[in-house]
């Protein structure tokens, strides 16, 4: 085994790395239909936001952006460093399913293709749950590419005035590195659509620039400062933000290898679905035509129009769309 794999396997192994390998969106979706979460989730989150800016007010005599930023990652981050994710996991609050990856699609993945899939999954849990947001599935993995990631871009982009084709970039190559191709063999579309759109969510908290997406897109600001205190002045929705480019059974992953592509359709034509349907990826068509059509020029950078396919490396993606229209 490479010293590679070997510092991947140790990266996992240590700490409670409860945020997981990949979310399988497939199995026991068609069995019971899951409560959707949303008035609950927006509650703690309005709640998590009132805390975050309490602290950031504490000992201030005016505002100021940097401790409003520290103040509100306490809370929405990563399952390290925040509060959200470590909530959404543990609650009993919500309605959620968990698979294990021994009954999930990906339960046939060697050590050799999937690391994290194959061999760490047989040591503790990988797997995060699956919860209903309005009409949305997803995996609970996708609030902290949300909140910790899309920081990162925001960082990146209205911060550091990077570009947001190079911005976008951060997520692909993480992706198709150490976050995504090399521990797991999957190249989830689905958590760079999570990136994207806590970037939105970052720029929304003061909205001092219009969003990418549009003015008409714009949701902020949530916070104003009033009397010299950081005030919400808007609670967050998770409606606005949420849509099936961050479902893996609409806006499919990529996998290492053609073996991997085999296993997976196997098993999804095992699953047992009404009316005796035959399930593939994407399982709703029109529905992946609409969140390409609603983020137009950028769906490249993360909605996958093809279903599942190996990654071709031949006609790679990141020197493509590196080379792409700057914007």
């Amino acid at each position: 085994m490479s010293i590679k794999k070997i510092f991947i396997i140790v990266l996992f192994i240590i700490g409670d790395l409860s945020w997981s390998a990949e979310v399988d969106n497939f199995t026991g979706r068609f069995n019971r239909r899951l409560q959707d979460s949303t008035n609950i989730f927006n509650k703690k989150t309005n709640e998590f936001f009132r805390k975050g800016l309490k602290n950031a007010n504490i000992g201030l005599l005016k505002c100021n952006e940097k401790k409003l930023y520290f103040n509100l990652k306490q809370y929405f981050n990563s399952t390290f460093f925040g509060k959200i994710v470590r909530w959404v996991n543990e609650t009993d609050t919500l309605d959620k399913r968990f698979i294990s990856v021994k009954k999930s699609i990906y339960r046939d993945f060697t050590p050799n293709e999937s690391i994290v899939l194959g061999f760490l999954s047989k040591l503790r849990p990988v797997h995060s749950p699956n919860l209903r947001m309005g009409e949305v599935y997803l995996g609970s993995d996708k609030f902290e590419h949300f909140f910790s990631s899309g920081y990162r871009y925001f960082s990146s982009h209205y911060g550091k005035g990077k570009s947001l084709r190079k911005t976008l970039m951060i997520g692909l190559r993480e992706e198709y590195g150490l976050l995504g191709r090399y521990p797991t063999g999957v190249i989830s579309y689905a958590d760079l659509a999570a990136d994207f759109n806590g970037m939105r969510f970052w720029n929304h908290v003061l909205q001092k620039k219009d969003d990418v997406l549009g003015s008409e897109k714009n949701l902020g600001p949530y916070v104003k400062c009033i009397n010299k205190k950081w005030t919400l002045v808007k609670e967050m929705d998770w409606s606005n933000y949420l849509d099936d480019s961050m479902d893996e059974a609409i806006n499919c992953s990529q996998f290492k290898s053609k073996n991997m592509v085999k296993k997976i359709k196997k098993r999804l034509q095992e699953l047992q679905v009404p009316h005796q349907r035959i399930i593939s990826c994407p399982i709703n068509r029109n529905k992946l035509k609409k969140v390409v059509l609603k983020y137009g020029k950028y769906s490249d950078f993360f909605i996958n129009q093809y279903g599942l396919r190996v990654v071709d490396l031949k006609d790679n993606p990141l020197k493509r769309l590196k080379e792409s229209e700057e914007f």
